[in-house]
């Protein structure tokens, strides 16, 4: 291991492919790597070699990141995302790539999110799962092979308690202590 910052207040971190992010305990998002698609999120696509700060807001909580696009959520229970979109995996109801956080509908009741390949999940605080991006192996758990652009609800249950997405597959426990996989 080599030693990459000096300060002590690094809270989680996430990575995938070439890019870093990271969460300091003061609520401030962090981000370091490849930057071709504007992953980072910093407002640009220029790659990162040592911690850069996305922002000036200090209320992230959560960080994930899959192939080439990131989701976070703050603190006030907002989703945001940001990266390569191209399959709609962002949710913003397009298909164009971000290279800075854009908030994803307007709920305020996110809990946790996870980023896969070309696909993302997010749990809201009343127990259900939401889907979106990709969807050609079934990922989404939605009964199609469509893709979605925007965060769709999986099911009608209201007791998932976590998900994972991998790169094409999708697996979340319930309440209950059930395990689910599309």
């Amino acid at each position: 291991f080599t030693l990459l910052s000096n300060d002590s207040n690094w809270q989680s971190i996430a990575s995938a492919n070439s890019s870093v992010y990271a969460i300091k305990t003061n609520g401030t998002l962090w981000a370091w790597g490849q930057n071709d698609y504007g992953q980072l999120g910093d407002g640009t696509n220029s790659d990162k070699y040592i911690p850069t700060q996305i922002g000036n807001n200090s209320n992230w909580i959560v960080i994930e990141s899959g192939a080439d696009h990131s989701l976070a959520l703050k603190s006030d229970g907002t989703l945001w995302a940001w990266g390569m979109n191209t399959n709609g995996q962002l949710g913003d109801g397009t298909t164009i790539s971000r290279n800075a956080p854009v908030q994803i509908g307007t709920a305020t009741n996110w809990v946790s999110v996870s980023a896969g390949h070309y696909h993302s999940m997010a749990i809201k605080s009343d127990g259900t799962l939401w889907s979106w991006g990709s969807n050609s192996f079934g990922q989404l758990g939605i009964g199609s092979n469509i893709a979605q652009l925007t965060p769709i609800q999986v099911g009608n249950a209201s007791n998932c308690q976590s998900m994972s997405c991998g790169d094409y597959h999708s697996l979340a426990i319930t309440t209950n202590g059930t395990l689910w996989a599309v």
